[in-house]
C-alpha cells in the first residue's frame, strides 16, 4: 500500500503480487515503487496510478530492492 504521510489514508494499494511483499523503495523522483516477494518476483509500479510497468522474475525469493539512479 501506498499511504498519504499527511493524511495518513491510504492512496494506492499494490495487489499483483500473489505472497507478501518483503521489500520496497520509492525512486528518487518519487514517480516508481519497486517491490520484492516471496512469489519470487520484484515488481516496478508506477506510483500515481498503481499500474504494474514491469515484472521481473527470480528463481528464489526477491528479498531486497531498490533503485539505482542514472546520470
Amino acid at each position: 500500500r501506498i499511504w498519504d504521510t499527511q493524511s495518513g489514508q491510504i492512496k494506492r494499494t499494490l495487489e499483483e503480487h500473489t505472497r507478501i511483499a518483503l521489500d520496497s523503495c520509492f525512486s528518487t523522483d518519487g514517480n516508481r515503487v519497486v517491490s520484492g516477494s516471496w512469489d519470487h518476483t520484484a515488481r516496478i509500479w508506477d506510483a500515481n496510478t498503481g499500474e504494474m510497468l514491469s515484472e521481473f522474475s527470480f528463481n528464489n525469493v526477491a528479498i531486497s530492492c531498490d533503485f539505482t539512479p542514472h546520470p
